[in-house]
């Protein structure tokens, strides 16, 4: 019965809008805010039938011996920051989608649960900083820790080496969730998705990023799909289980200050300081400012959030002093 009168509702807002639904029908029309029914609020996308309930963000590790990893082609956002070192780890929330095996799982850092703050997401973690486990006391944040009482909710593969051997399922988070009283929320997303570009951008089907000199991140745009395929350290980043390359219709770039702050190169990292970056989609790039509100990475173009297309995207936060380079 809720679910039919949500879809009433649901029928009278399209209808009030002109009989357009966000990532579907014509690129002149907007959608961003507030959550509507059966639109998923990262993507701009219709979702499937099944409620949402809460985001997961989950921490995926991306060393050398982690990769390929399972389950980044379902995320419907990406966020990739350096961890320790000049290994950069995945915040991968997923909200759309309901299955599927993630990992592998690594440790959390303070900066990625800023990035939690907006979406309300239930932080999926193997373990973290003593910084980053205290805030998640303190706050009391929604998490799934896998080596920290919610064990049950993960595995151990034996086809990789410890520490980058510990796997989920999405399934799995799902029942953990119930099962910790993480009920549903109203996502308020502050992105505003269209297919109308915003203004005349570069050329930009190439894209070539520099987190530190012993790790490089590419992007290629394919005409044919309209969006763009990753790369890592010069190869197509595939997923695991499908061997399909990784893809995203958007991808963001910011600068945020780093700073090393011990003997083990944990670094504190400037999520909340705003600052420049550049919008890519459609083979296209536009420069831009960022800024962090009410736990969002929002771009803004002349003030005002610039639109992304309606798809996944991929937030790749470089330090200040990190490489950009783009064109034809």
């Amino acid at each position: 019965m809720r679910y039919r009168v949500w879809m009433g509702i649901g029928v009278i807002l399209w209808m009030v809008a002109g009989c357009s639904l966000p990532g579907v029908l014509p690129s002149d029309k907007e959608t961003g805010g507030e959550e509507t029914q059966g639109v998923n609020p990262l993507t701009g996308e219709v979702m499937e039938q099944r409620g949402a309930g809460r985001p997961w963000m989950v921490m995926v590790n991306n060393h050398a011996q982690a990769r390929p990893q399972s389950g980044l082609d379902r995320a419907d956002l990406v966020a990739e920051v350096l961890a320790e070192g000049e290994i950069t780890r995945f915040a991968a929330f997923y909200y759309g989608a309901r299955e599927g095996v993630v990992g592998p799982v690594r440790s959390v850092r303070p900066y990625f649960l800023d990035l939690a703050r907006g979406p309300q997401a239930v932080v999926t973690h193997a373990g973290g900083s003593p910084k980053a486990l205290d805030r998640i006391r303190k706050e009391g944040l929604s998490s799934l820790d896998g080596i920290h009482g919610d064990s049950h909710w993960f595995r151990r593969v034996n086809f990789r080496p410890p520490p980058h051997n510990l796997y989920t399922d999405l399934e799995q988070l799902w029942k953990g969730s119930a099962q910790k009283g993480y009920g549903e929320s109203s996502v308020e997303s502050p992105y505003i998705f269209s297919r109308k570009e915003p203004g005349e951008g570069r050329a930009a089907s190439r894209i070539d990023l520099r987190y530190h000199r012993l790790y490089r991140v590419g992007y290629r745009y394919d005409p044919e799909t309209g969006r763009y395929v990753r790369y890592t350290q010069g190869e197509k980043q595939v997923d695991r289980e499908t061997e399909t390359p990784l893809v995203m219709d958007n991808v963001l770039v910011i600068r945020a200050p780093h700073r090393v702050i011990d003997s083990s190169g944990r670094r504190e990292v400037g999520i909340t300081d705003g600052g420049e970056g550049v919008l890519f989609r459609g083979g296209k790039a536009w420069p831009l400012r960022w800024e962090y509100r009410q736990g969002w990475i929002l771009p803004l173009i002349d003030g005002k959030p610039a639109p992304l297309a309606p798809g996944k995207t991929w937030i790749n936060v470089l330090p200040v002093d990190g490489g950009l380079k783009y064109g034809k």
